[in-house]
């Protein structure tokens, strides 16, 4: 004992100097030639400290007996140190949490571990307040940016409460101004804070730090931090964009990739970064980008997310069972908070990888006001050809056939010799933009401005020319545009204010664009010359398709939260939406297919209470919705109630049930022959009802030592899924009314998801299953419940991450059954009376057949340094060739038909390379 008590007072009588911003560059520091031969340590330490100016702790009297003789040529200062004090054995050191190096007895450094920080800071004397009010705020040490939904709670007690989006807190009836904050934030270091008489009760700021350990063998004392965190509230997933470096990504690190790892989100689908939540579709998921709505989430034909992820602080997922606040989605929420950017000092950063080129900047306007602008673009490189190729090529091949007999459908040489001459320019390309302006008006009030702009634009165009004759007598040209473009613009203006201790409230306005237009078409000039007895004449010949689909969303909204006690916190709240949606489907340059412009206004208006009962083991969120839709003149009703129970410190219970209405949707259209698309349109409540959603969730989860197992049982009862179709009105030419092409049904979706999570060390990651049915009931489609197209019944994921030394490796294996679709089970061929030949189709049941089984596995590594990173990626290492959709195509030769099968694949193995520089 008295030696513990020595070696305590020795460390704690260290003749350290203190740094509260230390030099950044110590650990990176290189002393070029210096030699000490048989020297006192304590005179090699101070000979370095004035000769290289770091910062560093030790007790000279304790250091004077080791004699040491050390080469430092061209030696990082850490690693010199650690050799150093390898002659010693007795000695090592650690990082300290002000970043300064400490040089300690090896037996000392558990001792300093809880004696340390507690005996320094923690005051010893009597409380002089008692049952307080404690407000304040949590930030990010190194930016002070405001880090919003961090758990902070009174150590040894059941007092605690969740940071806002802004990072605001209220603590009320604090025990006493002795006691020990505990700040948690997932990917962060857990904070302890000790309070004392001196402590502000008003604007009491507390920093964290991410939970970053770069150092080799070095001990640096803080607390474990998690890649996820998944069973704090029901169906809820929270991670930090700062995370997403140590998961498995193709080289962009993108969060909506990240969340499809986790079970109950589906990772099958390459051609959608969208959310596939629970048998829900990507419509049915609430994008929220600090409070406006994205409707488009995809880049690249969604083969990553077009959220940059250096623009984001902060991401929640609820896969069910959500909030009063969120409303006019059925399936799931993701709630997005964009960086306000350093509040210190100008920083600034750039990606560059294989398929894009990706910068930022982020500054101090003012001592009040600070600036994050970021931006990213693709370039034309090996990467982004093969993506582009992979998921235009086959599906352009098919559009730009004319059709049997139509000039294209067999351009090879003829028995007169045929020429053919071909020009085509394509290019294609995407672009995000992200910016943020903060101002913090006063201690009360906060005024943030927020900009995305996610674009993509494809230009697949091509001209041929034909000649035919022994003299080229006959000619034709045809002119194929395929030009698209789609993306979302979206804005918001938000004003948060405290109004006093208990009430705190956020007023936003904000516009939502997402624009999708598409020219598929194909002129064909058909030309023939004079001759003695006829005049010369030219056949336009046009064919393909216009497709054009532009949503507006104009919203006002505030709301409030109101601290009624310590355990009872109420939030409430008016949303209103303006919603203009046009939708035009053109074929063959004169047929209007479907054309419809909708507006609509959606006012909604929202209450909840969060309760703690049972010395605050038991959590309930009682809470409804009501909202009324201008179109069909209805009022919805929405009750919603979940609750958790900890029934020890490690064993949760949990369960939610509400009900969930959506007035925007996104109908699939369906297109046996290419693959099935889709468009957004408003419900009218006639042939577009509005989509009803039950949900039930129950689960549990059991926390032991480094482990979690979290399981949710859950089940949806859709009412008003639509679907749209051309199949039933072969003849278009005369028109279609929408109740004809239009089909509505019912829908359940009911699975379990597993998880299996290694939270914490050098070796983390988890394990997901999922087993779950998606089953429709439409009655024009087929007389009895078919298997929806997003319905997968086992989705089995294995993540694994290791960091050794400096470098993060990451694998992900993801295996899942197959996807269900329709087959064409037959051709035939019908002479019309104008004495023209048609071809048609014989489809299967719907969503018969299933795709083979998905399965790929993805590697990656990291390397970390000060100055950021270098990031080398195998997507699908064994080139696995998993189906996207089936090509059917009918081909004629003479008076047969002939049905061509043919599969179109998503990518194969796909290396790539990132570069990550940053300058803070």
């Amino acid at each position: 004992m008295q030696k513990q008590l020595l070696l305590i007072l020795c460390v704690l009588g260290l003749t350290v100097s203190y740094a509260q911003n230390p030099s950044e560059s110590a650990a990176e520091l290189i002393i070029k030639d210096e030699f000490y031969n048989n020297k006192p340590l304590s005179e090699i330490i101070a000979d370095l400290q004035k000769k290289y100016k770091f910062k560093i702790g030790y007790d000279a009297e304790l250091l004077k007996k080791y004699k040491v003789s050390y080469w430092f040529d061209n030696t990082k200062l850490l690693d010199g140190i650690k050799g150093a004090l390898k002659e010693t054995k007795d000695l090592t050191f650690y990082i300290d949490e002000t970043n300064v190096i400490q040089i300690v007895p090896k037996t000392a450094t558990e001792i300093l571990k809880t004696a340390r920080r507690d005996f320094d800071t923690r005051y010893r004397g009597e409380p002089t307040r008692t049952d307080f009010t404690l407000m304040g705020r949590v930030v990010e040490r190194k930016t002070s940016e405001n880090m919003p939904f961090a758990t902070v709670a009174v150590l040894g007690s059941k007092i605690g409460v969740q940071t806002n989006v802004d990072g605001y807190f209220t603590l009320l009836k604090v025990p006493s101004d002795t006691v020990t904050i505990l700040v948690s934030y997932v990917g962060y270091k857990n904070a302890k804070v000790h309070l004392s008489p001196k402590t502000p009760l008003e604007n009491f700021v507390i920093e964290i730090e991410p939970g970053e350990q770069v150092l080799e063998e070095v001990m640096v004392l803080g607390e474990k931090t998690e890649v996820l965190k998944a069973n704090e509230i029901v169906g809820m997933i929270k991670m930090t964009p700062k995370n997403l470096a140590k998961l498995p990504n193709i080289g962009e690190r993108d969060p909506f990739r990240a969340f499809q790892l986790m079970p109950g989100v589906s990772a099958s689908n390459e051609s959608s970064s969208g959310l596939y939540v629970r048998g829900g579709t990507p419509d049915q998921t609430l994008v929220l980008y600090d409070g406006f709505t994205v409707y488009h989430v995809d880049h690249l034909f969604g083969f990553f997310s077009a959220f940059n992820y250096n623009a984001l602080k902060d991401i929640q997922l609820y896969k069910g069972g959500f909030d009063a606040k969120f409303g006019g989605r059925i399936s799931a929420v993701a709630e997005i908070t964009g960086k306000e950017g350093n509040k210190n000092q100008f920083n600034a950063g750039a990606d560059l990888s294989l398929l894009s080129m990706n910068g930022y900047i982020e500054t101090p306007l003012s001592k009040k006001m600070t600036l994050l602008v970021a931006g990213r673009r693709s370039y034309k490189g090996a990467l982004y050809e093969k993506i582009f190729s992979t998921f235009t090529t086959e599906r352009q091949t098919n559009v730009s056939q004319p059709g049997a007999g139509g000039f294209g459908g067999r351009p090879g040489g003829g028995r007169f010799g045929n020429m053919a001459t071909q020009n085509q320019t394509a290019q294609s390309y995407f672009y995000d933009l992200n910016a943020k302006l903060t101002w913090n008006l006063s201690k009360k009030d906060i005024f943030t401005w927020s900009l995305y702009n996610g674009t993509d634009k494809m230009d697949n165009s091509s001209a041929s020319n034909f000649s035919f004759g022994r003299q080229a007598l006959f000619g034709a040209s045809t002119s194929s545009t395929d030009v698209s473009a789609w993306g979302n613009l979206g804005s918001s203006f938000k004003w948060s204010r405290r109004w006093n201790d208990k009430l705190y409230s956020n007023m936003l306005i904000s516009y939502s664009n997402f624009y999708s237009n598409r020219d598929n078409s194909r002129t064909v000039v058909n030309t023939i010359p004079a001759t003695d007895s006829t005049v010369a004449t030219t056949r336009n010949v046009n064919i393909g398709q216009v497709e054009s689909n532009d949503l507006k969303d104009f919203t006002a909204k505030i709301d409030f939260e109101y601290k009624l006690t310590p355990h009872n916190q109420l939030q409430f709240g008016i949303h209103s939406t303006a919603n203009t949606i046009v939708y035009k489907y053109t074929q063959n340059d004169t047929v209007d297919v479907l054309s419809k412009n909708d507006r609509g206004v959606i006012t909604s208006v929202y209450v909840q209470d969060q309760i703690r009962l049972l010395q605050t083991r038991l959590m309930i969120k009682p809470g409804v919705r009501l909202n009324h839709f201008d179109v069909t003149n209805k009022l919805y009703f929405e009750p919603r109630l979940s609750a958790t129970y900890a029934w020890s410190d490690k064993i949760k219970f949990k369960a939610a049930i509400g009900r969930y209405y959506q007035f925007a949707k996104q109908i699939n259209r369906e297109d046996l022959t290419q693959g099935n698309r889709s468009y957004w349109l408003l419900a009218n409540g006639e042939s577009l009802p509005v989509t009803k959603s039950d949900h039930l969730i129950l689960g549990g989860s059991y926390e032991f030592k480094e482990y979690l197992v979290d399981v949710e049982f859950y089940q949806k009862n859709n009412v008003g899924i639509t679907e749209y179709t051309l199949r039933f009105v072969p003849q278009i030419r005369q028109g279609l009314s929408v109740q004809e092409t239009f089909f509505n049904g019912d829908e359940v979706v009911r699975g379990v998801d597993v998880l299996l999570q290694r939270k914490f060390g050098d070796f983390n990651g988890w394990i997901g299953y999922t087993l779950a049915e998606a089953v429709r009931e439409v009655s024009a489609f087929s007389d009895r419940p078919y298997h929806a197209d997003q319905d997968v019944r086992h989705q089995f994921k294995f993540i694994g991450a290791y960091r050794w030394k400096n470098i993060d490796f990451a694998l992900t294996q993801i295996f899942s059954t197959g996807r269900p679709y329709t087959s064409i089970a037959g051709a035939y061929q019908i002479k019309l009376l104008d004495g023209s030949v048609r071809n048609f189709t014989m489809p299967s049941d719907k969503n018969a057949t299933r795709f083979s089984p998905y399965h790929r596995l993805d590697v990656s590594a990291t390397y970390n340094a000060r100055w950021g990173s270098i990031g080398l990626s195998f997507f699908n290492v064994y080139n696995r060739k998993n189906v996207w959709y089936k090509r059917f195509e009918i081909i004629t030769e003479g008076d047969e038909s002939v049905l061509q099968t043919t599969n179109v694949n998503y990518l194969g193995f796909t290396p790539n390379v990132t570069i990550s520089w940053k300058l803070h």
